[in-house]
């Protein structure tokens, strides 16, 4: 039933479709507690909002998680920030591979940083208000984790074959939030910056910084933008991993 209505709604005029995306869009509101959320976020903090959607799961990126353990190996008293942690299930998952790190999740969405607040965490694990003042009290950190979270809408992009992200969510703003979290970690820290549309090497602290081993996001399959906030040919696949080499 599903697919005859979406074959329908494809062949249909336009102003078709603008009429019925604000129907679901209300419909949604009303009945999605989520979606009411993120669309706040989006609406009443859109200076500091990256991602807008809350989606998460537990474990997602092993080989990531794994490379950077075996960084850290038999370093004590790690600080570590997962910059955008939605409802905290990243933050668990970095528990398991540094039990002895002090871990702290940031995120914007209050209904998502609720839900981490209610979680039985141990006394090393701390959930923040992601703001960079609030942040900074917790810094320096040796690891940053920004997985998912340094993009706007990578799979309605791809869908609609945009090319540039300069009204959506330009590069200046990746690079500006880019260069509050270089100010938070240490020298030979890790910054780490998955599933993102832009490059760390394309900003403006790329200098300090070398990518660490062969990780790459290749398996991400939305589009990826230059600094100019252009859609990218054809590009190799951004490096993920990076050491911060000088402060």
């Amino acid at each position: 039933m599903k697919q005859t209505i979406k074959k329908r709604m494809s062949s249909s005029p336009k102003w078709v479709h603008k009429i019925i995306q604000p129907m679901r869009q209300t419909k949604r509101f009303f009945r999605e507690p989520g979606f009411r959320s993120a669309l706040f976020t989006q609406l009443f903090q859109a200076k500091h909002v990256h991602q807008t959607t809350p989606l998460t799961a537990m474990d997602r990126y092993p080989v990531i998680f794994n490379a950077c353990r075996d960084y850290f190996e038999g370093k004590e008293n790690l600080n570590i920030l997962s910059y955008g942690c939605s409802t905290g299930e990243e933050v668990v998952t970095l528990r398991n591979y540094f039990p002895n790190a002090t871990i702290i999740g940031a995120e914007i969405n209050k209904r998502s940083l609720a839900a981490c607040k209610k979680r039985q965490t141990d006394e090393k694990i701390s959930f923040v208000y992601s703001r960079i003042d609030e942040i900074r009290k917790h810094g320096p950190f040796d690891a940053i984790f920004c997985m998912a979270v340094l993009q706007r809408k990578p799979h309605h992009m791809a869908e609609t074959g945009t090319s540039s992200l300069k009204k959506i969510y330009p590069f200046e703003k990746f690079e500006h939030t880019i260069t509050e979290l270089d100010d938070l970690l240490r020298p030979n820290g890790l910054m780490v910056v998955h599933f993102t549309q832009y490059d760390l090497l394309d900003t403006a602290v790329a200098s300090k910084y070398e990518a660490f081993g062969p990780y790459t996001q290749h398996d991400y399959k939305s589009p990826v933008f230059d600094k100019n906030s252009e859609v990218r040919r054809n590009p190799a696949p951004q490096k993920i991993i990076f050491k911060k080499t000088s402060k």
